[in-house]
């Protein structure tokens, strides 16, 4: 009986330890790079939007909500919010994640997980 609950306890420890258990968390969150221009900065009560596009010259763009984003300059470290690199015309990178509405479960959003402030284009 012993041998018995022993296997049993090695079964559950190599299956969670190879992702199949109750502790698998899944796979890694997927990311897209876009790079472009913020053609509007918004300060809002609740946090900050901009205006993305690849165009430097529009006068508006579709619309992110930055608040939560980390952010950075270049290459440089990675700094919590609020992002205080962002201003009008800056040209940018956004990281882009695909993530359920909470509101709406179920359907799914455009998430900015983080923002790098670039040089400008030559």
């Amino acid at each position: 009986m012993r041998r018995l609950a022993a296997a049993a306890s090695l079964f559950a420890i190599s299956a969670a330890a190879c992702g199949g258990g109750p502790g698998s968390t899944g796979p890694d969150l997927a990311v897209e790079r876009r790079i472009g221009y913020a053609v509007i900065v918004e300060e809002r009560p609740d946090g900050r939007s901009i205006g993305f596009a690849e165009d430097r010259d529009v006068a508006s763009g579709e619309e992110f909500d930055v608040s939560d984003a980390i952010w950075r300059i270049d290459d440089g470290p990675w700094n919590e919010p609020p992002a205080t690199c962002l201003g009008r015309g800056r040209r940018i990178e956004l990281g882009l994640s695909r993530v359920q509405n909470a509101d709406r479960p179920g359907l799914l959003k455009d998430r900015v997980v983080w923002v790098a402030c670039l040089a400008p284009e030559d």
